[in-house]
């Protein structure tokens, strides 16, 4: 957020009050059956779930694949939830998460938030990568021809940032028919692209440049692939700094 708005600014710009609005957001995720993490404990722990119903008091969500850590929820007196529809970052806060019988299933609630954030997909939070092992991308052209295998230093579920040393052969606005993204042995992230801009960085040696690319036509299922590698990179992040 910009640091030259005012309180009331930063209210009118990223933050939703009305219950009516905030229902409704909520719903949308319901029906899209959107993930949704959840943290709590400082951000050290956190459940990968999906909002089940909103209520006029109270929003229900599904439990977390680790038992470990739905034992611990209801122990924690606030929880962060984060959303990423369509690349744009919703996110709220839930006061004391409660377990119980959702119908036949266990689930939790916490009283309906007053009010959440949502920053459009300009604004979409970009994780930083590690520089050890990096994590690269192939470009390719229409007909299969291999364009550039790039260096990637930011990445979220609108697009990513990459490194290239020695003039790029691609343009701002160019179309990439095909990139790959090995984000781990078993996912390789798969779909089109569109250049965003080419920028100079560093001109020693043969000149490093900064190449921004936003995905195109992105599926779903590597939408949550991407935010689920986004929450491994960050807690293995958070762990390192906890050593």
């Amino acid at each position: 957020m910009s640091a030259s708005l005012s309180n009331d600014e930063i209210e009118d710009r990223y933050f939703l009050l009305g219950k009516m609005e905030i229902l409704n957001v909520f719903n949308d995720l319901i029906h899209r059956r959107e993930p949704v993490t959840v943290y709590f404990n400082g951000g050290q722990e956190f459940i990968l779930s999906m909002l089940l119903e909103a209520r006029a008091e109270a929003l229900i969500f599904d439990l977390g694949g680790d038992e470990r850590a739905n034992k611990l929820l209801p122990k924690s007196a606030t929880c962060a939830f984060v959303a990423m529809p369509d690349g744009i970052r919703v996110q709220f806060t839930g006061l004391q998460p409660n377990r119980f019988m959702w119908g036949e299933h266990q689930a939790f609630w916490v009283p309906l938030p007053e009010r959440i954030i949502r920053l459009q997909r300009r604004e979409t939070y970009r994780n930083l990568l590690p520089v050890a092992n990096p994590l690269k991308v192939a470009l390719f052209m229409e007909d299969g021809t291999k364009i550039h295998d790039l260096v990637m230093h930011d990445l979220s579920v609108g697009g990513f940032g990459a490194t290239i040393t020695g003039l790029p052969s691609v343009r701002a606005d160019d179309k990439i028919m095909q990139l790959e993204i090995p984000l781990s042995d078993k996912t390789i992230l798969t779909c089109a692209g569109h250049i965003r801009h080419v920028t100079l960085i560093s001109r020693d040696g043969h000149g490093r440049y900064r190449i921004g690319v936003k995905f195109f036509k992105l599926p779903h299922a590597m939408e949550v692939a991407i935010q689920r590698f986004i929450i491994k990179t960050e807690y293995e992040r958070r762990k390192l700094l906890m050593i």
